[in-house]
């Protein structure tokens, strides 16, 4: 019969602690976590010959004013807080190539609205019609604001 001293039994237990730790942090590393940063875009798929101008701010952050020409974007990082309440607001505004101005403001990352939906990377396209943001794990791109053209 053999006997488990406890020495043995105590370095048996570490070892089994260690294996277990050792997949989970693996694990959980490969996961997106609310505290990785956000990748955030905004492009401009408008029109040939057409510039969008782009004013983002959050509470904190100013980024000013940035011309964004057609098929580029503006790109900008950054961490969500703890409560949730992280908040990215732009004005945007165009005018086309008939000479048709339009402009529109939006809060265009909301954490308790917009995690969900992109976790850490939050794309939009900004289009004739509305600005449209990317679903997290597809190509697809939901509209989520009109231009209320009249």
């Amino acid at each position: 019969m053999m006997m488990i001293t406890t020495g043995r039994m105590l370095r048996c237990v570490s070892l089994v602690s260690m294996v277990i730790f050792a997949v989970l942090v693996n694990e959980c590393s490969s996961q997106h976590t609310d505290y990785d940063p956000i990748h955030a875009s905004i492009k401009n798929d408008i029109a040939q010959g057409v510039e969008l101008n782009a004013w983002c701010k959050s509470k904190n952050t100013d980024f000013g004013h940035h011309r964004i020409a057609y098929g580029d974007e503006f790109v900008w990082k950054f961490k969500i807080n703890v409560w949730y309440t992280t908040l990215y607001w732009c004005k945007m505004w165009w005018t086309d190539v008939d000479g048709k101005y339009t402009e529109g403001s939006y809060a265009i990352y909301k954490a308790k609205r917009d995690w969900d939906k992109c976790e850490n990377e939050c794309h939009y396209s900004v289009r004739r019609d509305g600005i449209y943001q990317s679903i997290h794990g597809t190509d697809a791109y939901d509209l989520v604001y009109s231009w209320g053209h009249k």
